[in-house]
């Protein structure tokens, strides 16, 4: 792979993403077909499936493309994932995406992203990191179990800062103060859970400056 290494660890890195709760309506999202949101009242499937659709569109630069439905269940209570608290995240066994609503992450104490105060943008960012984990998925169908998470984490966070504004990537870019991963480097959750914003835009500049990025997706 280019010579990065993409390294596991039993270190649970930090997430951005949380959920629970009865839902009460379904949407299905009119640009994509695969694409089904339950939510309670108040919640923003629009919101969802606008961000859901950027997500889709920057994979599709890479011949990435979900093959089959997904659901996304906006939740009112933190998620437990993996024993971390989390603002989303998706099960493959079900297909499933599981988020908190909008209302619900802003009801927390000062949330941020990326050590910014979240906001819609960061929003429609943490949509498409799990839509991204979901496509990662799909395309690596007999082989998931030989590549680590770290693997598909350098392609979610690539993702969420793909669909973000110019300006907003910018500002994370510059405040990071690193390069994209080298030859050589190891991309390991250990680093992602140290340094989530500098993981983040490590992988997006290394993805979006690859000449020829076919052969390493």
């Amino acid at each position: 792979m280019f010579g990065i290494i993409f390294t596991f660890s039993m270190v649970i890195a930090l997430s951005f993403f949380q959920g629970s709760g009865d839902a009460s309506a379904k949407t299905s999202c009119q640009n994509h077909q695969f694409l089904n949101i339950v939510s309670l009242s108040g919640d923003h499937p629009a919101d969802v499936c606008e961000a859901s659709q950027k997500a889709i569109e920057f994979l599709a630069r890479y011949d990435l493309h979900l093959k089959r439905p997904v659901t996304i269940e906006l939740v009112e209570t933190s998620i437990n994932n993996r024993g971390y608290i989390a603002f989303g995240s998706y099960d493959r066994s079900q297909d499933k995406i599981r988020l908190m609503s909008y209302e619900a992450i802003m009801a927390g104490t000062a949330p941020q992203m990326y050590d910014q105060p979240f906001d819609m943008e960061h929003y429609h960012g943490a949509i498409a990191h799990e839509i991204a984990h979901a496509v990662f998925q799909h395309n690596t169908a007999g082989i998931e179990d030989q590549l680590t998470n770290a693997t598909q984490e350098y392609l979610a966070h690539a993702t969420q800062l793909g669909v973000l504004s110019p300006q907003r990537r910018r500002q994370i870019i510059e405040a990071s103060e690193v390069g994209p991963w080298e030859s050589g480097d190891s991309v390991s959750e250990i680093y992602m859970s140290l340094n989530p914003s500098g993981f983040a835009v490590k992988s997006y500049l290394h993805l979006s400056k690859l000449d020829n990025p076919q052969p390493f997706i």
